[in-house]
């Protein structure tokens, strides 16, 4: 009987361990930040990270002031609230910059990278990947996005009259 004891009790102890362990892990992962904006990548990455958190403020500044819409970063939120499958602001998934081609001073392509996790059941997971780009152009010596396959409206930059509204 004191056998089967020592045995339940590791079971037990082992298990408490293992759920110590994948809270500590979760816990003390480090909180997505900011990049400095000075280069195509860090921008790219700084509009994304914004729209994912809601600051619609600060995404907003990595748009181009020649677009005729959207006119102010309500606009944007708004945009992204109305075609929330082109923002997915929802869901598990990270974004990461995969490389950067920077044809000449006048333009960037950057390519991101995005993973999504898709729980299974209690010991089943995938991801899936996939990958985007965004064109980015220099304005006033900071980089701004002006073109994205993903996390964009196709009404960004056009008169807000034609089919767009």
């Amino acid at each position: 009987m004191q056998g089967s004891n020592k045995f339940l009790f590791g079971i037990v102890f082992g298990v408490v361990l293992l759920v110590i362990v994948a809270f500590s892990v979760v816990l003390l992962r480090p909180e997505p930040t900011y990049q400095d904006d000075s280069t195509p990548e860090g921008a790219a990455h700084n509009y994304l990270l914004a729209l994912q958190q809601g600051d619609f403020e600060r995404a907003y500044q990595y748009l181009p002031t020649t677009f005729k819409y959207p006119t102010d970063a309500d606009n944007l939120a708004d945009d992204a609230r109305q075609n929330s499958w082109l923002f997915e602001t929802g869901g598990d998934y990270a974004l990461a910059v995969d490389s950067v081609k920077q044809q000449n001073e006048e333009e960037a392509i950057v390519t991101i990278r995005k993973t999504t996790f898709y729980n299974d059941g209690l010991f089943g997971s995938r991801e899936l990947s996939q990958t985007f780009t965004m064109h980015l152009t220099p304005e006033a010596g900071e980089w701004k996005v002006s073109e994205a396959d993903m996390y964009w409206s196709n009404c960004w930059g056009t008169s807000q009259e034609y089919w767009c509204r």
